[in-house]
């Protein structure tokens, strides 16, 4: 797809012309650089995904959610926004990975629980957790969908306590 721009050449004496001439130019290299996909186009996003036992204090970019009788807050990292969202632009098999950041190997008191998907018409979206701090969301990608993934995260401090935390995968 050409993007042609008809601007005439400024004079050698214009400074406005030439910097409005670089503005244009500058503008059309990012259209075209954004019509060509984002950047998990066909690559493996690595999303973290941060619990904790307080609600947000606004600006941390945390979520508040009601769970188990008290306020827990998450955050998600990475993704096409840094949030979470992944946003798939081109055809084609894809997985999506999962961390539980605040975890340790020595103190884990949160853990995957179970992961389910709204939104997803076309049965494209799966998940294989492979550790209990760990896992892979594959999506098929062969058709357009917005849906999302709820990833419940479990608390061992208290029996029966899912956590739920959920941001969205878009196949454009």
């Amino acid at each position: 797809m050409n993007h042609l721009i008809d601007v005439p050449p400024p004079s050698h004496h214009d400074d406005i012309g030439r910097r409005a001439m670089k503005k244009i130019i500058l503008t059309a290299a990012v259209l075209i650089g954004s019509s060509m996909g984002s950047a998990f186009a066909q690559g493996s996003p690595i999303i973290n995904l941060s619990v904790r036992d307080t609600p947000s204090n606004g600006p941390d970019g945390y979520t508040d959610v009601d769970a188990c009788g008290m306020t827990y807050s998450y955050r998600y990292s990475g993704g096409s926004g840094r949030g979470g969202d992944v946003i798939f632009t081109k055809r084609g098999k894809v997985t999506i990975v999962l961390k539980l950041n605040d975890a340790s190997p020595s103190n884990r008191r949160y853990t995957f629980g179970d992961v389910m998907f709204e939104g997803d018409d076309n049965d494209q979206l799966s998940w294989s957790g492979s550790a209990p701090t760990s896992g892979v969301i594959h999506d098929t990608n062969d058709a357009v969908q917005t849906a999302s993934y709820k990833v419940m995260v479990d608390d061992s401090t208290k029996a029966d306590c899912s956590i739920p935390c959920d941001p969205k995968i878009i196949n454009r």
